[in-house]
């Protein structure tokens, strides 16, 4: 989840009548609240590329927030991820009932929960979500190019997510008071992360493209290479959050993992990891490394002239190899509490080092290494 808005500043601006510049603002000003990571590599970026990926990632930023909802039931995730999937289906007209529909998704629920009027709600993300024509709006602004692009992709995760959410409702595992779900094996595991990331990196490659005018063997090989970047980074996403996700009844490890390595949920809380905690994030940090070996020849194939698209990548390349090596340092930690993550000022040291990565692809690989050797 985002950051809680202080004082609601977003929730209560005035979009009775809205304009196209509105709808910009509005998008620039949501950004950091859902995502810091994102809002601090998205600057980098020049203008013409900067808003696109910006809208892009809002629009991805709703479908996860439908998947992820603790609010709604399995099937409601599903028919909202459905319906949010379907509205691309004519990106030129959409269809107003159904933004109608899914603005209100959780401000109807919400409301039948807590008794509250939805305006009380100011997660982010919901905050988001009931301004989604807005977002539209803003959409529409660009490019036919970015936007045919943004729209394939964002259907393609809508429906792919859809599709595990209902998964999801089937209990694979019980554990005392509770129960779990896993995903099957390797190859489950990787078809989830393709439509929650894969599908994300196969968007940038076509809007980089587009940008920097590639030719059709670069981007090809753009694509291979993206798809991995995207799953590496939604993979050190899941083993940084198990022990929440593994709470909340879903655990998006591959149960062959769990087998393998013994773990097992006991006590009165499923947040206790028992078995090989130590090989278990080994081997997935292992299997990250090798995806991040991906997204190292992914930014070598983008030009040095393109400074700013380079550190846009290379920070969450950094990031996640510090991260990876904060995993490997202390498995234990992080499977029986969940709680490790960079401080802030190893984040903006890792930025200022990618500064001086972006300019040549050597300095880039041996920081990689320097960070978390193999």
């Amino acid at each position: 989840m985002g950051r809680k808005m202080k004082g609601n500043r977003l929730l209560n601006v005035n979009y009775d009548k809205i304009t196209l510049d509105k709808a910009l603002k509005f998008s620039r000003e949501i950004l950091p609240s859902v995502s810091r990571t994102f809002d601090l590599a998205i600057r980098f970026l020049p203008a013409r590329l900067g808003r696109p990926v910006g809208l892009a990632y809002l629009l991805c930023r709703i479908a996860d927030t439908f998947e992820d909802s603790d609010i709604l039931s399995a099937d409601r995730r599903r028919d909202y991820l459905l319906k949010y999937g379907r509205l691309f289906n004519q990106p030129h007209d959409f269809d107003k009932n159904l933004v109608d529909e899914l603005k209100t998704a959780f401000a109807d629920n919400l409301s039948s929960i807590d008794g509250l009027p939805y305006p009380t709600d100011n997660d982010p993300s919901h905050i988001l979500t009931r301004n989604l024509d807005i977002v539209l709006l803003a959409v529409d602004s660009l490019p036919d190019r970015f936007k045919n692009h943004i729209f394939q992709r964002v259907q393609e995760m809508s429906y792919g997510m859809a599709d595990y959410t209902l998964r999801a409702a089937e209990p694979r595992i019980d554990v005392p008071n509770r129960q779990i779900n896993f995903l099957e094996d390797e190859a489950d595991w990787d078809r989830y992360c393709y439509y929650v990331a894969g599908t994300v990196g196969h968007m940038l490659t076509d809007i980089f493209s587009d940008y920097a005018g590639f030719t059709d063997s670069t981007r090809h090989r753009l694509h291979d290479l993206g798809r991995s970047f995207g799953l590496g980074l939604q993979k050190v996403n899941i083993l940084k959050d198990a022990v929440v996700d593994t709470g909340r009844g879903i655990c998006f490890l591959p149960k062959t993992y769990i087998d393998s390595y013994g773990i097992s949920f006991g006590g009165k809380s499923a947040h206790v990891l028992k078995g090989d905690v130590t090989g278990l994030v080994r081997h997935i940090v292992t299997i990250c490394r090798r995806h991040f070996q991906d997204a190292i020849e992914y930014i070598k194939v983008i030009p040095i002239k393109y400074l700013g698209l380079r550190m846009f990548l290379i920070v969450p390349v950094m990031l996640a190899a510090a991260t990876l090596r904060l995993f490997s340092d202390y498995p234990h930690r992080l499977l029986e509490k969940g709680d490790l993550k960079l401080g802030r000022n190893e984040v903006w040291s890792l930025v200022r080092r990618s500064a001086f990565c972006k300019y040549s692809n050597r300095l880039l690989l041996s920081a990689f290494n320097q960070i978390y050797p193999a």
